[in-house]
């Protein structure tokens, strides 16, 4: 592991260090400035929620190649609209829905919801749209406790309960 590096001032580049014995180079062309590596420790940090990003910074004031780190939030699992509409069709939820004397209203909502639901699965993603569909079906179900519970585990697994709702 080389404890020192050439900076070239008119390149901006690092260089690596000429020698391996990390002695003083004799004759340096004045652009190059001899610079220390300072290599901070990895932290420990939580895999599953976390990643690390190597940052490799030069400060010459400090005659410093610095190698930290930045502990960086994980981006959010994405929305899986396909699981989740192939889930809610096998569903205990979806049964009690063709259970339920047929309406003009609930065809209308049932047509908006898949509607929409499609458009999603299609990355025509429309939030307002998907969630009026969601408490429009719903408004025309009753649905039971196990039903409401199967459904919201369903939103979670497929992680739709980040950003709809049951309840208006």
């Amino acid at each position: 592991m080389k404890n020192f590096v050439l900076y070239d001032s008119e390149t901006s580049k690092v260089l690596d260090y000429p020698r391996a014995d990390n002695e003083p180079v004799q004759g340096l062309d004045p652009r190059y400035q001899v610079l220390r590596v300072v290599r901070q420790e990895r932290p420990d940090y939580d895999k599953s929620t976390y990643f690390l990003r190597e940052i490799r910074a030069v400060d010459l004031a400090a005659g410093e190649w610095q190698w930290t780190w930045e502990v960086v939030e994980l981006p959010p699992p994405p929305l899986d609209y396909q699981g989740f509409y192939f889930a809610l069709l096998s569903s205990n939820v979806y049964q009690g829905l063709l259970a339920v004397p047929a309406t003009a209203e609930l065809a209308r909502a049932l047509a908006v919801f898949v509607s929409a639901i499609q458009d999603c699965m299609n990355y025509r993603e429309n939030q307002d749209a998907m969630q009026n569909a969601i408490w429009l079906l719903l408004g025309q179900m009753t649905l039971s406790d196990d039903q409401l519970t199967e459904l919201g585990k369903l939103m979670q697994q497929y992680k739709l309960n980040t950003i709809y709702r049951l309840q208006p």
